[in-house]
């Protein structure tokens, strides 16, 4: 057997002892603690995201005896809490459960929550301030709360939410019509740090350090260092960091004079990243639509380059609509078993929206650097503000079509596994990654 045919049957055997380790043999965490009791303990916060109408705080306690772990916990907008405070916090602690929805299906919240060590909620818990932690990920997240800010006083909505999503991952304050009719229009990824979103932004650094003239291996390093300030920018979440080492082992392949890269180099980066953290594999939607985007990427980059002749390569249109549909091959049906909507009109609202987001990701990235120049940042906001509404207006438009999409209300596992077979038939028919 061949180096390459072993390490895939030990990389399969390997997840799928995971897999099994995950369903039957993991147990719960903090089972001598006594949950839904009243608790006052210091805690500090380790993240903290902004929704619509409030906060959510990741807290890692430090005085909570029999309990191991963070926190979710819930706050009102105001007064707001910063990275790295340390606090005393009075509250009832809720051990997180299965959540199952009016057709039976079972969502594993308490798991999910598990894959970033969160084993407790807390709602609206009476906080008193201590002191801050001034670390090094406390001017990290400084960093991002001054780029946020920029865009949201440059900005009004849903122009505002919208740039803060697409640019530092906060989608949770983009209005839920909004997010509606993006999720109808098969869009949603536009607003989630995913594969796709990393590859685009990728690609777009790609071809702008080679038309440049800079050298492959000066561009790799270019690359590789603004990528890493852009992470640093948006916090560093476990989301974006996992889907950019997955598309960097695709998209970088050119500055290595390679044409593609195997389906083993995505293989180890999820076989690494499972072994740091187990829960990924089963509970991680992000990790699962991230892996499954570059797969799409790795097979059909070059088909949908070569049959999508009716698009121009001016402006490289093409380039861009042939990544969108690439990332999205293997991730339809995931998508529906998730979120119950299978998007007919997808195609042709990437195709009108996708060429949009790199302006939007560039004049997003201006805008929030140049924030503390008032008249630059009104230059900027202005035609960011335009495009984002045009991009609002067409999904709003395209979402409102008849047969648009269709909700899928009852899309069981099994259904799910006959369309993975369906596609890797599909694919193996086609060979796409032969095209040229």
């Amino acid at each position: 057997m061949s180096k390459s045919k072993t390490f895939l049957l030990v990389s399969l055997i390997f997840l799928l002892a995971n897999f099994i380790w995950l369903l039957y043999f993991d147990s719960p965490k903090n089972q001598d603690f006594e949950y839904g009791k009243f608790y006052t303990f210091q805690g500090k916060v380790t993240s903290r995201d902004k929704k619509i109408n409030g906060w959510n705080l990741i807290v890692e306690p430090s005085d909570l005896p029999k309990f191991s772990g963070k926190i979710l916990m819930y706050s009102p907008l105001y007064p707001e809490y910063q990275y790295g405070e340390i606090m005393e916090l009075a509250c009832k602690i809720y051990q997180p459960e299965p959540i199952v929805d009016e057709v039976g299906k079972t969502f594993f919240y308490d798991k999910y929550l598990a894959k970033d060590d969160i084993y407790a909620t807390c709602y609206r818990p009476r906080i008193k301030r201590l002191s801050q932690d001034k670390d090094v990920a406390y001017y990290l997240f400084s960093a991002k709360d001054y780029f946020w800010q920029n865009l949201n006083d440059y900005l009004v909505e849903p122009a505002s939410s919208l740039s803060k999503a697409i640019l530092l991952a906060t989608r949770r304050e983009v209005m839920p019509e909004l997010r509606d009719s993006f999720a109808r229009v098969g869009l949603s990824h536009m607003i989630a740090i995913s594969g796709l979103h990393m590859a685009i932004i990728v690609w777009l650094l790609q071809s702008f350090l080679l038309g440049v003239g800079l050298s492959r291996k000066v561009s790799f390093l270019f690359l590789l260092g603004i990528l890493f300030v852009y992470l640093y920018l948006i916090g560093f979440p476990s989301s974006a960091v996992r889907a950019s080492a997955m598309v960097a082992i695709v998209m970088l392949g050119p500055f290595l004079g390679r044409s593609t890269t195997s389906v083993y180099s995505l293989l180890l980066v999820a076989d690494l990243f499972v072994l740091v953290n187990p829960h990924l594999l089963l509970y991680d939607i992000g990790f699962q639509l991230s892996f499954l985007a570059v797969l799409g990427l790795i097979f059909y980059i070059k088909f949908f380059n070569k049959v999508l002749v009716f698009i121009p390569r001016k402006f490289k249109i093409r380039e861009v609509v042939s990544v969108t549909m690439a990332a999205q091959v293997f991730t339809w049906p995931l998508i529906i078993y998730y979120f119950n909507i299978f998007s007919i009109i997808a195609p042709l609202a990437n195709l009108l929206i996708l060429p949009l987001l790199p302006i939007v990701l560039v004049l997003s990235l201006v805008l929030a650097l140049l924030g503390f120049w008032p008249l630059m940042a009104s230059i900027f906001a202005w035609p960011l503000f335009i495009v984002l509404k045009i991009i609002v207006g067409v999904a709003d438009f395209l979402s409102r079509v008849p047969y648009a999409y269709f909700e899928v209300k009852d899309f069981p596992l099994t259904f799910l596994i006959l369309s993975f077979i369906f596609m890797i038939i599909i694919t193996f028919i086609l060979k796409p990654q032969n095209y040229e």
